[in-house]
């Protein structure tokens, strides 16, 4: 029966293609014309989208997601992360849909999944409260016409909570839901246990540190024993490169070495090598070669309190910067103490071959280390504002001297130079404060949040909404400006 069925099918096709064959080719490229103006209209047509409102998790005894109409942190948070969010939508060729917004009493997985049957984004932000200015921040999207909800979950800083925002967005809306959120935290760029392509992404930076430290303890072993043989320098350089080289790939092994781990132990070596070494020559240690082991001393404590502080705390790239910048500038300091103590820029001179206040630079990086490592135990901040701060000191000690300069010419008197170093020294601290001051987060609102009641404004300017032609279809953005907030 099946077969007869089948036969007489292609029966009445071939004949129909015998009989008419003219009709089968006309048809043809009418047929294809039309699926290409559908294509074109379909590429065309405009996706519209449903955002927000941003819901805050309510502190109470029933904690709740609510639409918070106050002026705490997490609110105005809210408020920068929905006019991101709307104005990257339009830049993705969404059109807003301002009339069919969401509720803000709380909102159901139900509803947001039937406003999306209509053919339309929903997309809901949801932002939870962690710490002073660190949120939880979840958005929840559903493609038009689907009852699947897309959920990513990051925790974020204060000030980067409307950049994770658009990164979000833009990823739900390429449909790029295999990619892992980029980390913002020192915890979040821990790595899953299953994916190991992120894990010790640091290990080259201590490889390289480690192993100069080998081949640096081989030196001082080889000074130290006041030995000229090569034949001992050239194995201990072998044997200590090995050892360091090792032991890296050993702790990487073991642990998840970030950046931040590796550079935090790098500052501990180097800057505890610096200390024992200038240290050694404040102190105007005897024989020479016997500076090189102080040099040593100082970068095994330096490690040794690197690494304590990383079992305390994990430390990222932001506290590696603090540990450097401090010990950098407790190294100028105690330079530049020593020299205003004594009255000379070289320091209390001890050998008449120093040139350097070699006593306060060797005790200012210690103290240094130490104050940056305890800084980056309490304090949170980015490389980037560190390096600006670290600019702003650079650039007002070459202030400070550059107005001092005239203390430089004729004989150089005790006061002359110590008016010189003082100048330097002010520089310092002005240019320092002037770049603290600067780089601020000026979108963090104050500990004390305003009284309720009281009128929170901001401006806004760019694109406010869209038009559409009703003759072509296309859409035009409306650029304007207003202000923004609550009154």
């Amino acid at each position: 029966m099946i077969r007869w069925r089948l036969s007489v099918s292609v029966g009445v096709l071939g004949a129909l293609t015998l009989t008419r064959p003219v009709f089968a080719d006309v048809s043809t490229p009418a047929t294809e014309a039309i699926e290409a103006k559908s294509k074109a209209e379909e590429a065309t047509k405009t996706t519209v989208a449903i955002i927000g409102p941003v819901l805050v998790l309510s502190v109470g005894p029933k904690p709740e997601l609510r639409k918070v109409e106050s002026t705490d942190v997490a609110a105005v948070r809210a408020r920068e992360i929905e006019a991101t969010l709307k104005d990257t939508a339009q830049d993705l060729d969404l059109s807003l849909d301002l009339t069919g917004q969401i509720p803000g009493d709380g909102v159901s997985d139900l509803d947001l999944i039937k406003r999306a049957a209509a053919g339309v984004w929903v997309i809901s932000p949801r932002l939870e409260v962690l710490g002073k200015d660190t949120f939880l921040l979840r958005i929840v999207a559903v493609p038009p016409k689907s009852a699947t909800l897309l959920v990513r979950v990051e925790k974020v800083e204060g000030p980067q909570v409307s950049v994770r925002s658009v990164v979000m967005l833009k990823d739900f809306v390429s449909m790029k839901l295999g990619t892992g959120p980029t980390p913002t935290t020192a915890d979040d760029a821990m790595p899953r246990p299953d994916d190991e392509s992120g894990r010790s992404r640091g290990r080259p930076i201590l490889a390289a540190s480690t192993t100069l430290f080998g081949l640096y303890a081989a030196l001082s072993i080889q000074k130290s024993s006041q030995s000229d043989d090569q034949r001992l320098l050239y194995p201990l350089l072998a044997l200590g490169s090995g050892l360091g080289l090792g032991a890296s790939l050993l702790a990487a092994d073991e642990w998840n070495v970030t950046p931040g781990v590796a550079w935090t132990v790098a500052g501990g070596t180097w800057w505890g090598v610096i200390a024992g070494l200038n240290i050694a020559a404040g102190r105007n240690v005897q024989p020479t070669e016997d500076r090189y082991g102080w040099g040593f001393i100082g970068g095994l404590t330096g490690t040794s309190l690197a690494v304590t502080a990383l079992a305390l705390k994990r430390h990222d790239e932001g506290d590696a910067a603090l540990v450097h910048s401090g010990a950098a500038l407790g190294t100028f300091t105690g330079g530049l103490l020593e020299g205003i103590y004594c009255g000379d820029v070289k320091g209390c001179v001890r050998d008449s071959t120093k040139s350097t206040p070699s006593t306060g630079i060797g005790y200012g990086a210690a103290f240094g280390l130490v104050g940056g490592g305890v800084l980056a135990a309490f304090v949170d901040t980015s490389a980037q504002r560190v390096l600006f701060v670290d600019l702003g000191l650079g650039l007002g000690a070459l202030a400070g001297a550059s107005a001092a300069s005239p203390l430089g010419f004729g004989d150089k008197t005790e006061k002359k130079q110590r008016g010189f170093l003082i100048a330097v020294g002010s520089g310092t601290l002005l240019g320092g404060a002037l770049a603290y001051f600067l780089t601020r987060d000026k979108s963090t609102p104050s500990s004390q949040p305003p009284k309720p009641g009281a009128a929170v404004v901001r401006p806004n300017a760019g694109i406010l909404g869209t038009s559409m032609d009703p003759k072509t279809g296309a859409t035009a953005p409306i650029w304007g400006a207003g202000i923004l907030g609550t009154f």
